[in-house]
């Protein structure tokens, strides 16, 4: 009998092992899959079935001054979470308790035990009797547990709010700098795991894993702390003394584009930035473009010297208005200047002189100026909500509408992108980057980045610079801008005096006062730029913003150990001098402004701060008249008074000049003559800054 295979069972028999064979392979091959490529996934989603993680968060990085001062830090918070599933046998009973014990509502926080997670914030943040209270009844809550968090905080209160901005709940940037860099500054959070059964429940020796949180970097400023407090101080003084909408100061370092100081009122404090208007939370001068005016004008003078459409001996002639296209266009004094070189024209703030400046340019040159300056496109600066300039497309650029522009109406610019281009003019014709970061550091203190002096190219050139630094210095000693003086020292200014524009149309009677200016000249320290948004009673830049300007230079220069560049020329006993503002000031300081001013003082009281002054800032009297100091504590608001000067037997013309230079307005209810015969206001009578005195 033949007992070999028939073909048949041999290729059964080869199929059969074919099909085992296959089988082991697959099985081989997922078995490598789950081993080797897959081993890292499945382990994580193992110990994620049974382990349960609480996040911890990292500390957000500090943010500091140029010299260290803390401006923002992070400090400890207890927060408290829950593990549904082990709250299931007590959940009514457990809500209740935790609702009056967190204050909210007993839905809500059921609604939260009942989540099918492994965890559940139940409240971030707790304050220090919800605290307590949690920690006395924690035993008897089971799945309740508390966790370390961190917190923001900003130890200076309202400095410099919306220039640093603020964190949400989960510390990352919202506004600000703290938006701006938050990459930085919010580090890496690490957790806290446990092992737990399948039902949720802790398990007895379980392992626990902590992955520590990695801190923030260190975001240096450029700002200056005590710079920024002397701005917050002024704009606060000038906003209740003009009873203005708003007031922002800006003040930069030309050298390198950093800024010292962004003050702003109405402002708000980061602590409590969630009871603070939103519209609050915005840099005003980086996020609002306005019509600057006449602080406009070193712009067309430089570009018009540059490009050489004039010279600095160009003769002008002003007979108080000038018609472009058939229109009469008014300069701001209705008389006129009459005949002037162009330095007198930069002196006199003249509107028609630079009306004839901008046409001698014609609109591609000007346009070319614009775009040079960087006032073309929104500025670059470290901040959100960066506003761009508004101008008159270059096509349908009449020649009526580049002579107003050339004075600055009829087109609008952000206070920063105009402070960087002024500040470019005391750098030499140098234009940089404005910047709010100075450096960031890591933990331990290694440089990771560096932002000072990053050029953006050359405006002008140094001579061209040099020419309108001087014709702006003019200003200041000679000028428009004299209540922006500063004794011992070569300050350039110009003032500007904008109509507002509401819902696209020039509005009558509501201004925008301004002042930009740089100091000591030559070789600047710093550009100020002031914007008085909407003063009631005077408006004009140079009763409203010189005066803040004048005052605040004089603290930086104080701070910033600058000696004086110029000798300080008392004045001759008998020679009309204004009085300088006292008040605020120490009494050694005190006693040297006033000496500067050709005024001796006599103190009485008692305190480190002149509290009130017997004559007021801004009057005019012969040199050597004593002035009575009264020291105490508290300070009296800073231009908020005025003495009435005595106008009659003046010159109309003088009178006028007097009030203008003192904050006061005058209508006049006669023109019969030439010499004011009587006033509304007696002589003498302290008065609110912006009256109006009647006068015939």
């Amino acid at each position: 009998m033949n007992d070999r295979p028939t073909l048949i069972m041999k290729r059964r028999n080869f199929l059969v092992l074919a099909i085992i064979g296959i089988f082991d392979g697959v099985l081989m091959g997922r078995l490598a899959t789950i081993q080797a490529i897959d081993a890292t996934r499945l382990r994580e989603a193992a110990d994620f079935a049974h382990f349960r993680g609480v996040p911890l968060a990292a500390f957000r990085g500090n943010i500091v001054d140029r010299h260290g001062h803390l401006l923002a830090g992070s400090h400890h918070a207890y927060s408290t979470y829950a593990i549904p599933v082990q709250t299931r046998r007590h959940r009514d009973e457990e809500s209740l308790l935790l609702a009056t014990m967190l204050d909210m509502p007993q839905s809500q926080v059921l609604r939260r035990l009942r989540r099918n997670q492994g965890f559940v914030w139940l409240k971030r943040r707790l304050t220090a009797g919800e605290l307590d209270s949690l920690k006395s009844q924690l035993p008897s809550l089971p799945g309740v547990y508390l966790v370390t968090e961190t917190a923001r905080y900003y130890p200076e209160g309202n400095l410099a709010g919306p220039v640093l901005g603020f964190t949400g709940i989960d510390n990352q940037g919202l506004s600000g700098i703290e938006l701006v860099y938050n990459k930085y500054l919010e580090g890496k959070p690490g957790k806290i795991q446990e092992e737990y059964d399948v039902t949720g429940r802790s398990i007895q020796l379980a392992q626990q894993r902590i992955v520590a949180p990695v801190q923030g970097d260190t975001l240096e400023l450029t700002l200056d702390e005590k710079i920024q407090w002397m701005a917050e101080r002024a704009c606060e003084q000038a906003m209740i003394s003009t009873g203005a909408h708003s007031v922002s100061i800006t003040v930069m370092h030309p050298a390198t584009g950093g800024i010292l100081a962004l003050a702003q009122r109405p402002t708000f404090n980061p602590n409590q930035f969630r009871e603070a208007d939103p519209k609050h939370y915005r840099v005003l001068a980086v996020s609002d473009a306005i019509p600057p005016g006449s602080i406009f004008k070193p712009v067309t003078l430089s570009a018009a010297l540059e490009m050489g459409t004039t010279y600095p001996g160009a003769s002008f002639y002003c007979p108080g208005f000038k018609r472009v296209l058939g229109r009469r266009v008014n300069c701001w004094r209705p008389e006129g200047h009459g005949a002037q070189q162009l330095g007198t024209v930069v002196k006199n703030s003249c509107n028609v002189g630079f009306m004839e400046l901008g046409l001698g340019l014609g609109t591609s040159r000007f346009y070319e100026a614009l775009d040079r300056f960087g006032l073309m496109k929104p500025i670059h600066v470290d901040l959100p909500g960066s506003a761009r300039g508004i101008f008159p497309k270059a096509s349908l650029v009449t020649a009526l509408d580049l002579a107003i522009m050339a004075f600055g109406q009829t087109l609008t610019v952000s206070p920063i992108g105009l402070l960087n281009a002024i500040a470019a003019i005391a750098n030499d014709g140098i234009l940089l980057k404005p910047h709010v970061a100075r450096q960031v550091r890591s933990p331990r203190g290694k440089l990771l980045h560096e932002y000072d002096a990053s050029l953006l190219g050359r405006v002008v050139s140094a001579s061209v610079a040099k020419i309108t630094q001087d014709m702006l210095v003019s200003v200041v000693s000679e000028g428009t801008g004299k209540l922006g003086q500063v004794p011992g020292f070569r300050v350039a200014g110009k003032t500007g005096t904008a109509q507002k524009v509401i819902n696209g149309r020039t509005e009558k009677g509501v201004y925008i006062a301004s002042f930009v200016g740089f100091g000591p000249v030559p070789n600047p320290e710093v550009a100020i730029m002031i914007n008085v948004d909407e003063p009631q009673g005077a408006f004009y830049g140079g009763q409203v913003a010189a005066p803040v300007f004048s005052r605040l230079a004089r603290d930086i220069f104080r701070h910033l150990n600058l000696r004086p560049s110029e000798p300080i020329r008392r004045p001759k006993n008998g020679v009309p001098a204004m009085v300088p503002n006292l008040v605020n000031l120490n009494p050694v300081i005190a006693l040297d402004d006033a000496e500067a001013f050709g005024f001796p003082v006599q103190f009485v009281g008692q305190g480190d701060v002149v509290v009130n002054q017997s004559i007021q800032y801004g009057a005019w009297l012969p040199a050597g008249t004593r002035i009575k100091l009264t020291l105490g504590k508290t300070a009296r608001i800073y231009l908020e008074w005025v003495a009435v000067p005595n106008f009659v037997g003046m010159q109309r013309q003088t009178a006028q000049q007097l009030a203008w230079e003192l904050g006061l307005n005058v209508r006049w209810i006669s023109w019969k003559h030439s010499v004011v015969l009587e006033q509304s206001i007696q002589p003498g009578v302290e008065v609110r800054a912006g009256t109006t005195v009647m006068v015939s």
